[in-house]
């Protein structure tokens, strides 16, 4: 008698009880990092930034929407001022951290120089959320600003992401289920020391204390990505997709040459130059993973307006 072939057990995707990454979690997960205020380089006048509560499959996320400065018709016009662009701007912090304010200074810079509507999402995150939700979230959040326009103030059709470290996998992740859906694709994409390959703990950087260390690592792949065998998704692991060329608009990468995950971004680069995809990579001599958001000023000054051109460069006129 022939023994019945028995179900393989389900994957358990609970995390192994790890003190010092629970700690790190928890303690991440709260903080509220500070930008050095000479990084506002935004000296032009800006409404008061509000919020809004965007539906997901997960729930209301609340987003903090940056508007740009007061467009005044003419005297004379009847016609209002058209609707600018939309960046869909997404904050880092290792999928851990879940602060969008931490980009303020990103945002108010290209509500400014774009006249855009930027619109910041504060997604879940790890201890409380895993893969995929946040990158589910924003993928449904990037759908309802391109559908919500017209009731917003802003062009939904000319949408910008732009995202900083697990942002920018996270904007990589949006383009690839607009991708999959047969939706439109954002305009461009600004990618800021990007994450691209959630199975690796094992970067290494030049840098006596890199900010970015293995430890760090570690810690973010048992807080949000827990289940080895998901690891190797490609909305966790885009760098795997092999169809992920087609995915992407025109994309600005920029990145650091001390930051542990600067080999990221130009592995990125280069698949996405070698299939056809226009895309500028930049990379700041001596940089680490935070220089986006750190002293000195000119580097971040270069950095914003170089996106800002980037994006410029790919807006077309509102008909």
């Amino acid at each position: 008698m022939t023994r019945a072939a028995q179900p393989e057990p389900l994957r358990d995707p609970r995390r192994p009880f790890n003190p010092l990454f629970w700690a790190l979690a928890q303690v991440g997960s709260r903080a509220h990092p500070t930008i050095p205020p000479a990084l506002d380089i935004t000296i032009t006048p800006l409404p008061q930034p509000y919020e809004i509560s965007v539906p997901t499959r997960h729930g209301h996320v609340r987003s903090i929407v940056v508007s740009p400065p007061t467009l005044v018709s003419h005297p004379g016009v009847s016609d209002p001022p058209a609707p600018g662009p939309v960046v869909l701007q997404l904050h880092g912090g290792g999928f851990i951290n879940r602060y969008p304010e931490q980009d303020l200074h990103i945002a108010r810079y290209l509500a400014a120089s774009l006249g855009a509507t930027v619109v910041l999402p504060d997604y879940d995150t790890a201890p409380t959320a895993r893969y995929p939700v946040a990158e589910e979230e924003v993928y449904d959040i990037a759908c309802w600003v391109q559908a919500h326009g017209r009731t917003q103030g802003w062009d939904g059709e000319r949408l910008l992401l732009s995202g900083v470290s697990a942002g920018a996998k996270l904007s990589i992740n949006t383009c690839q289920q607009l991708h999959a859906a047969g939706a439109p694709l954002p305009v461009a994409v600004s990618l800021i020391v990007p994450f691209t390959d959630a199975t690796r703990a094992d970067r290494t950087s030049a840098a006596a204390r890199p900010a970015i260390s293995p430890m760090v690592q570690r810690a973010v792949q048992w807080s949000y990505f827990p289940d080895v065998v998901r690891r190797a998704e490609v909305l966790a692991s885009p760098r795997l997709d092999a169809a992920l060329p087609a995915a992407m608009p025109p994309t600005l990468i920029q990145s650091g040459e001390m930051d542990t995950l600067a080999a990221d971004a130009e592995e990125l680069a280069e698949v996405l130059h070698t299939a056809g995809v226009e895309v500028v990579h930049r990379q700041y001599p001596g940089a680490d993973h935070d220089f986006y958001s750190k002293e000195p000023v000119a580097t971040v000054r270069a950095l914003l307006a170089e996106i800002e051109r980037f994006f410029s460069s790919h807006l077309t006129p509102t008909r």
